[in-house]
């Protein structure tokens, strides 16, 4: 071969059938990826749902296992179902209120106006009880008490202040709940509770409306100092907790929004039956007497925020998600889930709360 003869060489690069080649594993690669990342993101999406949901449920019943507990200070003893109360802002005027330190109303909560409407699956849950370290002491009405525009006079007036509500029974007549215009004040032996209508105290029917019983309430009548009284309502509303102060006048259109992600609370009364001291059964009937209620059983559902694709939360049986463990699925104890509500997680969580206030002071 001559010298100055060069061989040809084959051009350096990658051919068309290469590049494609390495397109389309390079493209199978980046799906699969995608496809890892997107159950990826699924996942942490579910688990940080019902992460929310678990804090959400915890918060939720502490904060109303707290308070229940309470429930029932000043009340026990009293010997009345009922209370007369009056307050000159509200409509109506005259309203009587449950004597229980808990209520339950099923398949309830209220609307953006505070109006009660149909809520299928949670409950209204109303509480009572005196914020007063003397409601454990009540004192007695040393003379007759004809109407709640008369005199009141006690044997005791320590404690009483100036904006208190105080109860005034003697069984078995019902209650009436009146409020202090003034420290209590003493005369002689005996102390003057003043409870004079207007201005700031709006709980004080004014003269010619009474409120008390026929008759009134004689000499030994009991008088009970409920503090500024807690009366709180909680309900579910689009998926909140909601309390409901039902001694402020804008209670109706302004409770408090207080853990969100909340599906639902369900309660069961636990009613002593047999007088002593146990329970005999959880249901929804409302007990006869104050000291025949000695615990609520309580549920609270939680709702993760994450929609999922499918069916995770079926429910046994399906459609159906159980509240009290190894209980019945009647009388409350259990919720029904439509289809899209059966794509959500929920965490539920139950706990029976004794009314230590009850127990004690029976």
């Amino acid at each position: 071969m001559p010298s100055n003869q060069r061989v040809a060489r084959r051009p350096g690069g990658f051919s068309l059938v290469e590049i494609m080649v390495a397109m389309t594993i390079g493209m199978i690669g980046i799906l699969i990826m995608m496809q890892v990342f997107q159950v990826f993101l699924g996942q942490k999406r579910t688990t940080a749902g019902a992460a929310d949901a678990q804090e959400n449920g915890l918060i939720a019943m502490y904060t109303m296992e707290r308070e229940i507990r309470m429930a029932g200070l000043g009340l026990v003893g009293l010997g009345c179902t009922v209370i007369n109360t009056y307050n000159e802002d509200r409509v109506p005027q005259d309203l009587p209120v449950s004597m229980l330190p808990v209520t339950i109303v099923q398949d309830l909560t209220r609307d953006a106006a505070g109006n009660p409407v149909a809520a299928v699956g949670t409950d209204m849950i109303t509480l009572l009880y005196s914020t007063s370290a003397f409601a454990s002491i009540p004192t007695t009405i040393t003379s007759a008490m004809p109407d709640s525009s008369a005199i009141l006079n006690v044997s005791n007036g320590e404690g009483f202040v100036q904006g208190n509500l105080f109860l005034i029974s003697q069984p078995p007549q019902p209650c009436s709940l009146a409020q202090a215009s003034q420290n209590g004040q003493q005369t002689g032996s005996t102390w003057n509770l003043q409870h004079n209508p207007g201005g700031a105290y709006d709980w004080n029917p004014p003269g010619g409306h009474n409120i008390f019983p026929p008759g009134g309430y004689g000499t030994g009548a009991r008088v009970t100092n409920m503090g500024s009284m807690a009366n709180h309502e909680y309900f579910v509303q689009n998926g909140n907790l909601m309390m409901r102060d039902l001694t402020q006048l804008n209670s109706a259109t302004n409770p408090v929004a207080l853990v969100s992600g909340i599906y639902a609370i369900r309660a069961q009364y636990g009613r002593d039956t047999g007088a002593d001291g146990y329970v005999d059964v959880f249901d929804n009937t409302a007990p006869a007497t104050i000291e025949s209620l000695v615990a609520l059983r309580l549920a609270v559902v939680a709702r993760s925020g994450q929609l999922e694709i499918n069916v995770v939360t079926p429910g046994n049986p399906p459609g159906t998600l159980a509240l009290w463990n190894g209980g019945t699925t009647l009388n409350g104890g259990a919720i029904t889930l439509d289809a899209t509500a059966q794509r959500y997680r929920y965490k539920v969580y139950q706990t029976t709360i004794p009314l230590r206030n009850i127990i004690w002071g029976s």
